[in-house]
């Protein structure tokens, strides 16, 4: 059952039906949807995109993290841990097609989320890929 027909299923199955003066819940986008994270301002140096990237942050501590959107020059994410402003992250970047990219980028913002940090990191160049493990 695709995605859309699990939509589907979830709200004709659903005891609360919707009030007629709501409104819909937008439909559910493929992966290969690119669509606008955020509405464009002065403050942004490049458009960003909502992402379904995974990513591993290497270096300087080891945990798995959540892309929340994505430019040509960073990435926000978010993660169970902590992101110091200024720290120099080694991540791993797996794409929704498998394609894996290793990047090095500098936290530039980071901020509590309920049990999350919440972070902006700046892409300031790619690193070798580490060995894979014997």
């Amino acid at each position: 059952m695709e995605a859309v027909g699990i939509m589907e299923f979830c709200v004709s199955m659903s005891s609360k039906l919707p009030k007629e003066s709501s409104t819909p819940p937008p439909p559910m986008r493929k992966n290969s949807e690119v669509r606008p994270a955020v509405q464009p301002d002065e403050r942004r140096h490049a458009i960003r995109w909502a992402s379904d990237a995974t990513i591993e942050i290497l270096a300087p501590i080891q945990v798995h993290a959540t892309a929340l959107d994505v430019s040509a020059t960073g990435v926000q994410l978010a993660l169970d841990g902590w992101l110091s402003t200024g720290t120099l992250c080694d991540l791993r970047i797996t794409t929704h097609t498998g394609r894996v990219i290793f990047k090095r980028a500098r936290v530039i913002w980071a901020r509590r989320v309920g049990e999350e940090c919440v972070a902006g990191l700046h892409v300031v160049g790619s690193i070798v890929p580490p060995p894979m493990p014997e």
